[in-house]
């Protein structure tokens, strides 16, 4: 089960540690930041190091949702820009934001059954 970061929304994160709450490794991040240009955008420190937010976070994590799915990169990257250019923007945040929730309960869930069955 991936963790979230007990950060505020304002602390910044490395690739490495992005790559280490989310389960996909740094190569993939860059990857997905090269063929979802405008999507994920990290930001960037003066020496030029990835530096992500914890939004960049539940970007990411929807991606690897959809991806788990069956989507490709450029579907994904359709779906993102569709939503943006049709003033959709506040309704994928609450998807994101429910596909989030949703996770949580899962795990709850999973975690509660785990100590009942005593694993």
């Amino acid at each position: 089960m991936e963790t979230e970061p007990q950060a505020n929304a304002r602390k910044m994160l490395t690739i490495k540690e992005v790559s280490q709450w989310l389960g996909v490794s740094r190569h993939t991040l860059r990857f997905w930041e090269k063929e979802l240009s405008g999507i994920i955008v990290p930001l960037r420190t003066q020496g030029g190091q990835r530096r992500y937010t914890l939004e960049h976070l539940i970007l990411i994590k929807e991606i690897k949702r959809l991806k788990k799915q069956g989507l490709s990169l450029v579907d994904i990257k359709e779906n993102f820009s569709n939503n943006n250019n049709h003033g959709n923007s506040d309704i994928s945040k609450v998807d994101l934001l429910a596909n989030q929730i949703a996770d949580i309960v899962r795990s709850a869930i999973s975690n509660f059954l785990k100590q009942e069955n005593g694993t």
